[in-house]
């Protein structure tokens, strides 16, 4: 079963949490692939998400009080752990372009799509999960 993950909001928790929650439950799931009817997951990055794909620098520590996040997300690793773990991971073209970023600055394992080839990505899918 392929499951076609897309993630659109960005950067919700990763101030106070020390991981962005899907990225970190799709790397959850791949390591779990072999005792689940799931043989692929797919990344689909769009909307606010599109940013993830330009992330160089881990976020800063929060502090509260006394209290310090000590382990802040990394985005940047994340997405390249996916990558390293043959996670497709996929970036809608004119969502980059509607917020001006530049495919340059893209890191190398990231397909882009644009938006006519979102149908037979879905389709291929047996499952799409949307964050």
């Amino acid at each position: 079963m392929k499951v076609l993950q897309i993630l659109d909001q960005a950067f919700r928790t990763v101030v106070e949490e020390q991981d962005e929650t899907i990225l970190w439950l799709i790397q959850c799931m791949q390591k779990k692939v072999e005792l689940s009817d799931i043989d692929q997951i797919q990344l689909l990055l769009t909307g606010q998400a599109v940013y993830y794909t330009q992330q160089k620098k881990q976020q800063p520590p929060l502090k509260i009080g006394d209290w310090l996040q000590t382990q802040p997300a990394n985005i940047n690793k994340d997405i390249d752990n996916l990558i390293s773990s043959h996670i497709p991971v996929y970036v809608v073209y004119e969502d980059l372009w509607d917020r001006g970023l530049e495919m340059e600055a893209l890191r190398e394992g990231i397909q882009v799509v644009n938006r006519e080839q979102l149908v037979p990505l879905f389709e291929q899918a047996d499952q799409i999960w949307h964050w």
